[in-house]
């Protein structure tokens, strides 16, 4: 299945993390998740902006394609069972339809190895005319806090998310999608072991 997302994020330090929850989430029961990244040796899917991950969020495991587009990001979402979750390496002409495809029709043949996994606790909540999700994420060595906007209209959106920002006085941050900020960090550690 594929869908075209559209969302506002935000970094948030943990004074905002924890205002935000106590606000519009303190009914909220949370859940983890974690995703398993995936890459050629040589880093080409990140090179292409391209993402690839598996997500095994307890019942729920599925394989994620995330494609930017012009506005929003195309994602493929393709369900998996748990023995699809216990390779090291993926060869793209293994891989299910349409995630195949599009790899190959971008030129991305080489095998695929998951070099990382992000864990985050997630709680999500109807807001206006979205879903409002609180993210804590756990990586590497690191751990940070996020606020997400999904939306069917990018004006409307824009608009609510950025009001929501301005009421509680939370600084606009450029966010970075977690597959970029995980291998931001992962490229910094490598930097630091040499």
């Amino acid at each position: 299945m594929n869908h075209l997302e559209i969302e506002f994020k935000n970094m948030l330090n943990y004074e905002s993390y924890t205002l935000l929850k106590s606000l519009y989430f303190k009914d909220v029961s949370p859940f983890t998740q974690t995703n398993f990244y995936m890459d050629t040796k040589d880093f080409k899917l990140r090179d292409k902006h391209i993402a690839l991950r598996i997500r095994d969020a307890g019942r729920l495991k599925e394989m994620t394609l995330k494609i930017p587009q012009q506005i929003g990001v195309m994602e493929y979402n393709i369900p998996l069972n748990d023995s699809d979750l216990t390779q090291d390496f993926y060869e793209v002409d293994t891989l299910p339809e349409p995630i195949r495809s599009e790899l190959i029709r971008r030129d991305i043949h080489a095998p695929l190895k998951v070099f990382g996994a992000l864990s985050t606790e997630r709680m999500e909540t109807e807001y206006e005319s979205g879903l409002l999700v609180l993210d804590a994420s756990a990586y590497l060595d690191t751990e940070d806090f996020e606020l997400e906007y999904e939306v069917s209209d990018y004006d409307s959106g824009k608009q609510i998310f950025d009001n929501l920002l301005k009421q509680h006085s939370i600084p606009v941050s450029v966010s970075k999608n977690k597959v970029q900020r995980f291998y931001d960090h992962f490229v910094q550690l490598q930097a630091k072991n040499f």
